[in-house]
């Protein structure tokens, strides 16, 4: 392959991940908007009888739709990187900048948020199997579904706002 055709490749490749990274990270930043705009109040209006029932059906769908997002924005923004940085891991990059801090920042807030969600959060989706289990103090899980998405909204927000920052120089 010669040089020309090596760099249409990179091109292409690039405008594919940055759609992926970028859907995605929308997708993940409605889903948590929807948690706390609606599914958290919906669960302090439900009574008790039917709560059970609620964070038992739609809770794991929705730990399970954020394991997927997550990932997926992690996956297109670290190929993304590669990709506009030749394919090399330059970290000189990343800490020389506004450009780079900002990816940095936003980069690392992404994967702790994740990190957050697949350890912390995986236990919240146990508990809200078995909901309708006596065992299963719901008020208290009904808190921690209303605080919790809260923090990673603002998380997120900040997340977008290093993004954009870093897509636009602003």
């Amino acid at each position: 392959m010669d040089i020309l055709a090596v760099s249409r490749l990179t091109t292409s490749l690039s405008s594919l991940l940055r759609w992926v990274h970028v859907l995605a990270a929308g997708a993940w930043l409605g889903e948590v908007v929807v948690v706390v705009f609606v599914l958290a109040p919906i669960l302090h209006r439900v009574g008790p009888d039917r709560r059970g029932w609620f964070l038992e059906t739609v809770f794991p769908r929705i730990f399970r739709l954020a394991s997927i997002l997550s990932v997926t924005v992690l996956l297109a923004g670290a190929g993304l990187y590669l990709a506009m940085s030749n394919w090399q891991l330059n970290l000189h990059r990343l800490v020389s900048g506004r450009w780079g801090l900002a990816i940095l920042i936003g980069g690392s807030l992404g994967v702790g948020l994740t990190l957050f969600h697949f350890f912390a959060e995986s236990r919240l989706e146990g508990v809200a199997r078995a909901a309708e289990e006596e065992t299963v103090d719901q008020p208290a899980l009904v808190r921690r579904l209303t605080v919790i998405p809260r923090f990673g909204l603002a998380i997120l927000i900040l997340i977008f706002g290093a993004m954009v920052f870093a897509a636009r120089g602003f």
